[in-house]
């Protein structure tokens, strides 16, 4: 309170509490008249006199004219209001007034202001006493105290004097105010600004102060006057010790120099920090000393905060760059092992170094194997992008966990054997039958702790268990994987769940991997309403539990160990299968010819009835006459798009199912098929497998497991997928993937003879400036060379697609060029075999 009170209250005070302490000794000296005092002695005077009249009478025993006298005495004097006269034996023979109420016995017949006791002697003995009650001066306890005529004069002196020292120091201050010597209109002036100003004296006083600084302490400017600059709430970064030494203004006035830039904060009226930038500058006094000091603060608490916020930034910006070159270069070294293999091994094929067809069969399992791998990491970076943007889809539907943990199981079986170490399957306890969840994504996530447990296990095996647990939201179904390798360290146990980190970065040099296996299946276990938790095995290794959410369990039989130990699960090994399909018609809108040839031969191998069409308007018009039950629809295509001819079935009220075939797999892709009514979309090269998967989920299609046949050079079964063409060349000569299978060879010569005139369109188009057309003819061989085969073409294609699109003239030429330089290469089938 003292603080908020302005230098002017503070010198009123200090004078009226000086008077008051005068006027105290003036008291105790006896200079001031005491009132009371001079009643009293009247009172002692009066006690005197009656007991020297009343002994003299007692000696003559007249006490009825001591009676007499005291009723004289009580009846003219109107303090005294009783009186008696009492023998020494305590009887009381004369009493005036109403003396027995008045009166209050005290110890040992002490006098009091209100109460005196006259002994009374007769001849040279004490014979009694006379007592006289006289009205009180003042009342008894504190409010006794409060009517004293000493403190009523303290009270009114103080007040009186307080008020007239304020009002006289308000004049006077007017004469000495410093600030009253800066004119008005500079003052307002200053008051204007937005940065805090204060002026001090050589006693870091301040004398000076403007509305912004004011403002942000939470006081006026006179309120400030006076108080030292270093008694507010600044904030500095020195030790409390020291903090004074290394203000400012302190150095300002000690040195006599000016403190530029410096950083300072400050606690304001709210209790909310404040960052200031001061600037503070001497002024000279008297001699070589500084009389004061000019302070600016300009406030930056918010480029402070902001500055705060970017280091923050910066932070994690490193943070996600160094994760991303450890992650590039996690993925350089994945896809550059595979991509050796299959560069190695298809240069050995295609320089015929193959010894035998068990050599060739064994190369190109090699190269297949590795394609696979590469296919993996780019879904796995996919899936991260799905999960991470809130776009994954995910099933609902019943099935059995025993056989998709059984079917990984059968899937690892030769990776554990090839590493000599075991993998099992033992569930505990009852097990349900089925349970309601995403089959897909339990078995990615299984397969991916799986496969990381072999790759980290040398030496003993991994185990895979699975149970029910009762947790608090109920029944929780569990696997476990269990390895006998080298354990997670605790410290390791969250950070392996973060995108592209590894518990150790020598782990990614001896084990390889980019790190995103296990936040993908953390965050698929999570959608399934579960979670991935990870532990140590006391006997060594580590043990990944997968917790899901298995659905309703009311009514499911549950099945005991041994039950679940009869049942096996056969694996269905691409290349041993063959499809039957329900009678059905399909329809294949495409403008490449030998686009509808290759699928329609192998649709028509597994017995469906499939017409074509060459552009969106003929594909509206047999659909209109035709009711299909499936159409596969290209979305560029010369007179009608594919765009336009589905929308336009869909307005006509045409429900078939329409698949998109195109060379376009950039995202967002699909939501715009799915967007104008289609189904979904089958990415160009289409491959074999998927695009019968996909015709067997729309019209109840059958795979049943057949032995899968011994290795041929003309493979005649379409429900399997196309044996390798055999390569064995000297030359760079190119041939199709599917020239060893004589029913696809018609069609590779269509697309041979269409590609020079595909080509030489190509070549026009460029002269004439029809980039249009050129980005269109590059879409069609984009997708047509990998429809029949020849994958070289669809790099090489769709750079020439996306210079056309952005106009890049000078490097059109020399994607042209490496067209024609491949087209060059073509060899037919039978060009080249031995």
């Amino acid at each position: 309170m003292m603080k908020q009170m302005s230098a002017r209250a503070h010198v009123a005070l200090g004078q009226t509490f000086l008077l008051g302490t005068l006027l105290m000794i003036a008291m105790l000296l006896g200079i001031i008249p005491d009132e009371e005092r001079a009643l009293l002695e009247g009172r002692a005077t009066l006690a005197e006199a009656v007991a020297v009249n009343g002994s003299a009478l007692v000696t003559q025993s007249n006490l009825n004219r001591l009676e007499a006298t005291l009723g004289l005495i009580v009846g003219r004097n109107d303090d005294l209001l009783s009186a008696s006269v009492r023998h020494e034996s305590g009887r009381a023979l004369v009493t005036i007034g109403n003396h027995q109420e008045l009166w209050r016995p005290t110890a040992e017949a002490k006098s009091t202001g209100s109460q005196i006791v006259v002994p009374l002697w007769s001849r040279d003995r004490p014979w009694g006493q006379v007592e006289l009650r006289f009205r009180p001066l003042r009342s008894e306890g504190w409010l006794g105290y409060l009517q004293g005529k000493e403190l009523q004069l303290m009270a009114f002196m103080s007040l009186l004097s307080f008020g007239l020292f304020y009002l006289y120091l308000g004049k006077m201050l007017e004469l000495l105010d410093p600030s009253q010597a800066v004119p008005p209109h500079v003052r307002s002036a200053l008051d204007s600004l937005a940065e805090g100003l204060l002026v001090m004296d050589s006693k870091e006083r301040i004398v000076l102060a403007n509305q912004a600084f004011a403002g942000l302490v939470g006081r006026t400017a006179d309120d400030l006057m006076g108080q030292k600059v270093g008694e507010l709430d600044w904030i500095t970064d020195e030790d409390d010790s020291e903090g004074a030494a290394v203000l400012p203004w302190t150095k300002a006035l000690t040195s006599g120099e000016s403190q530029l830039n410096d950083m300072i904060r400050i606690l304001d009226f709210e209790g909310n920090m404040r960052t200031f930038i001061l600037n503070c500058s001497p002024v000279l006094g008297s001699g070589d000393q500084a009389g004061g000091a000019l302070i600016s603060l300009d406030d930056v608490t918010q480029l402070e905060e902001h500055k705060a916020k970017l280091s923050a930034a910066k932070g994690e910006a490193e943070a996600a760059n160094q994760a991303k070159s450890e992650f590039l270069a996690n993925m350089s070294h994945e896809i550059r092992t595979p991509m050796n293999s299959i560069l190695g091994f298809t240069d050995v094929l295609r320089r015929g170094y193959e010894k035998n067809e068990v050599d060739r069969q064994k190369y190109l399992s090699t190269i297949r194997s590795s394609g696979e791998h590469l296919l993996q990491l780019i879904n796995d970076v996919l899936d991260l992008s799905k999960v991470e943007s809130g776009r994954l889809e995910v099933e609902n539907i019943a099935f059995a966990p025993h056989t998709v943990i059984q079917e990984v199981v059968n899937l690892l079986s030769i990776k554990a054997k090839e590493k000599q170490i075991s993998l099992t399957f033992e569930p505990e306890g009852l097990q349900p039958a089925q349970i309601h969840s995403d089959p897909t994504r339990l078995r990615q996530i299984i397969t991916n702790l799986a496969s990381n447990a072999i790759r980290f296990t040398d030496q003993g095996g991994v185990t895979l268990r699975a149970k029910l647990i009762e947790i608090d939201q109920g029944l929780r179904f569990c696997i476990e994987v269990r390895d006998t390798g080298m354990g997670v360290p605790d410290e390791a146990k969250e950070a392996i769940f973060d995108p592209f980190v590894q518990a150790d970065s020598s782990v990614t040099r001896r084990f390889g991997g980019t790190g995103l296996g296990l936040p993908i299946s953390r965050r698929f276990a999570r959608i399934l309403g579960g979670d991935i938790i990870v532990g140590s095995d006391p006997s060594g290794g580590s043990i990944f539990a997968v917790i899901i959410d298995p659905g309703p369990l009311d009514g499911v039989q549950l099945l005991g160990p041994e039950e679940l130990s009869t049942i096996e699960v056969e694996p269905v090994l691409p290349g041993s299968a063959q499809w039957h399909f329900p009678e059905a018609r399909v329809l294949v809108v495409d403008d490449g010819e030998e686009n509808r040839e290759l699928v329609g031969l192998v649709l028509e191998e597994v017995g469906l009835v499939v017409d074509g069409a060459e552009n969106g308007q003929v594909g509206v018009e047999m659909a209109r006459r035709i009711d299909y039950d499936v159409i596969l629809m290209d979305m560029q295509m010369p007179v009608m798009d594919g765009y336009t001819a589905t929308k336009a079935l869909r307005s006509e009220g045409i429900e078939t199912p329409i698949y998109a075939l195109t060379a376009n797999a950039m995202d967002g892709f699909e939501q715009e098929c799915i967007a104008i009514g289609c189904c979904g979309y089958l990415v160009k090269p289409v491959e074999i497998d998927l695009l019968l998967d996909t015709m067997a989920a729309l019209l109840g299609g059958q795979r049943a497991a057949v032995p899968t046949p011994a290795p041929s050079s003309s493979a005649e079964s379409f429900g399997s997928p196309v044996a390798e063409p055999e390569i064995g060349t000297t030359d760079s000569r190119l041939v199709s993937r599917l020239a060893s299978n004589p029913r696809f060879r018609p069609i590779i010569e269509k697309f041979v003879g269409r590609l020079a005139i595909k080509l030489e369109a190509m070549e026009s188009a460029h002269e004439t400036g029809d980039l249009t057309e050129l980005a269109s003819l590059a879409h069609w061989l984009k997708g047509a060379g990998g429809m029949v085969g020849f994958d070289e073409f669809h790099g090489p294609a769709e750079t020439l697609e996306i210079l056309a699109k952005e106009a890049k003239l000078e490097e059109i030429e020399t994607a042209l060029s490496e067209l024609r330089g491949l087209a060059a290469r073509i060899a037919l089938p039978g060009e080249v075999e031995s």
